[in-house]
């Protein structure tokens, strides 16, 4: 069982649970919806916002967003259009297996793509207030991370049960009869404010007020959100921290309370960029907004073929390149240094390849083509396989982020590395960074061997992030070459570093 709303003949089924879970069996529940609605609607453009008054009527987007659970068992193909079942250990997301077409509908990511297009152009205004509706509460369901996990109905077959204080509890803390589903739909929400207006202003006073969770990079898309919820959802469903037993406490609620405010918060910046976008002016025809490649390289033009725009490349890498990976390296600096002191595990995550670490000698070697195999000899004409380069160790670091390094370990600032490369490169990959000056990190993490097992760079960063947050700590920036270094949450600021050479989605 998905939720509360079942198709007819489910409904006889569910009464048993209904009994024994009258609260905690919707999707998000009302206050989750409610919270990541009325997060959207203070970051509404004008245009939106009258778009949406238009539509509304004067109502707030919260007081509809859970409209579609109200609704969802009268209409035949609604029911799948909630979640999208991928399993723990598939790191990708498959539109052909994960949302198939089926009588009870596809899956919450084509349900959103296709809630967005009626939204911006139904031809009735009827259709379009309806939309609005389905958007507002799938970006919410999207955002659940037990909405983006198949395994056991997305949770509903785990059994939970102990005693849960949370900050609501002062007597009685015996978690209601239920499963971990519906302890993430409502159930951890209750235990931390009763109110869901006043989750807002927390989230608003805290994370809302620190963290940049506007970073924009082509393929951010519904199918992006979809994958890095899974990620954190096998975060917060393991045997670390679920006995078999289906033991909770306040172990669990203290590790996942920092997911839950992200995901939460998350989603409403997302559900308000894509709002924004949507009532932007333009043709309905257009496709949806999406941001260019973000470019810090002053100065470089288009050029009329390839071999014009490498020369770019080389003149650019002589001329400006180090001084804009300054500029963007001492504005890291100078938030991580301003927050250090004010919280209690500051952190400062940094990519490695062209972030931290300069490859710029295997790029000209190979004429900027991505060679995995070769010896990386000195030789004309020889290639120089990535492999044999980074085993080689011999990458110089990249100054502005080395200074920055250095700033940050000296404020007590802990450093984590997270990078593409794999497990197998890790003892030449800690030689490289030491050689380079780097020393003293307090974690690196890399990408699983399995080249099968693992997720998009940009999902498999924001989980590893919120693995960090996880143990207590509190990531002040994240700093990468790649949008997919930054996207996802899960840090308070994100710096975009110059790389006009190559693109990792």
């Amino acid at each position: 069982m998905r939720a509360l709303h079942l198709h007819p003949f489910r409904r006889l089924g569910a009464v048993v649970t209904l009994a024994l879970a009258p609260a905690l069996c919707q999707a998000w529940g009302q206050e989750g919806h409610s919270i990541v609605a009325e997060i959207a609607q203070r970051r509404l453009t004008p245009a939106a916002l009258a778009g949406v008054a238009k539509l509304q009527g004067g109502a707030s987007l919260a007081s509809v967003a859970s409209w579609p659970d109200d609704v969802r068992g009268e209409r035949k193909g609604d029911f799948n259009l909630h979640f999208v079942d991928i399993p723990r250990g598939v790191h990708e997301y498959d539109e052909k297996v994960h949302c198939a077409p089926s009588e009870k509908g596809d899956c919450v990511v084509k349900a959103l793509q296709r809630a967005q297009q009626a939204l911006r152009c139904a031809p009735t205004e009827e259709a379009r207030r309806e939309a609005l509706r389905y958007v507002v509460h799938f970006v919410g369901d999207i955002h659940q991370p037990l909405h983006a996990t198949g395994d056991l109905e997305g949770g509903n077959g785990v059994k939970v049960h102990g005693s849960l204080h949370g900050q609501t509890c002062k007597g009685n803390c015996a978690l209601e009869s239920g499963s971990l589903h519906s302890l993430w739909d409502s159930g951890l929400i209750r235990r931390t404010v009763w109110d869901w207006g006043a989750y807002v202003d927390r989230l608003e006073k805290t994370l809302l007020a620190t963290q940049d969770f506007d970073l924009k990079s082509g393929g951010d898309q519904p199918a992006d959100w979809a994958i890095q919820s899974h990620a954190v959802g096998e975060l917060v469903w393991n045997d670390k921290l679920i006995p078999a037993d289906g033991t909770i406490d306040d172990a669990y609620y203290a590790a996942v309370l920092p997911v839950l405010d992200q995901q939460l918060a998350l989603g409403g910046v997302r559900l308000a960029r894509l709002l924004n976008e949507t009532f932007a002016p333009g043709s309905c025809s257009a496709p949806v907004a999406t941001t260019p490649w973000p470019s810090a390289e002053k100065g470089l033009q288009p050029a009329a073929n390839l071999g014009e725009l490498k020369a770019q490349f080389k003149a650019y890498r002589s001329s400006g390149y180090a001084r804009d990976q300054a500029e963007v390296d001492e504005a890291a600096s100078s938030w991580v240094l301003s927050r250090a002191k004010q919280v209690a595990k500051p952190a400062l995550v940094l990519d490695i390849d062209e972030t931290s670490l300069d490859n710029w000698g295997q790029l000209a070697q190979n004429d900027f083509g991505y060679i995995i195999n070769g010896d990386c000899t000195a030789a004309p004409g020889t290639s120089c396989g990535a492999l044999a380069w980074d085993a080689q160790g011999r990458a110089p670091a990249v100054a502005a982020t080395l200074k920055l390094f250095k700033a940050a370990r000296a404020a007590g600032v802990s450093v984590f590395f997270i990078t593409g490369r794999k497990e197998a490169e890790r003892a030449a990959t800690e030689a490289n960074l030491r050689a380079a000056g780097y020393d003293g990190w307090a974690g690196l993490v890399l990408r699983p061997d399995d080249s099968h097992s693992h997720y998009s760079a940009a999902s498999f960063k924001a989980a590893e992030r919120a693995r960090i947050v996880m143990r207590g700590y509190q990531v002040l920036a994240t700093v990468g070459d790649q949008p997919s270094d930054l996207s996802g949450g899960y840090a308070e600021k994100a710096f975009l570093l110059p790389n006009p050479f190559y693109r990792i989605p």
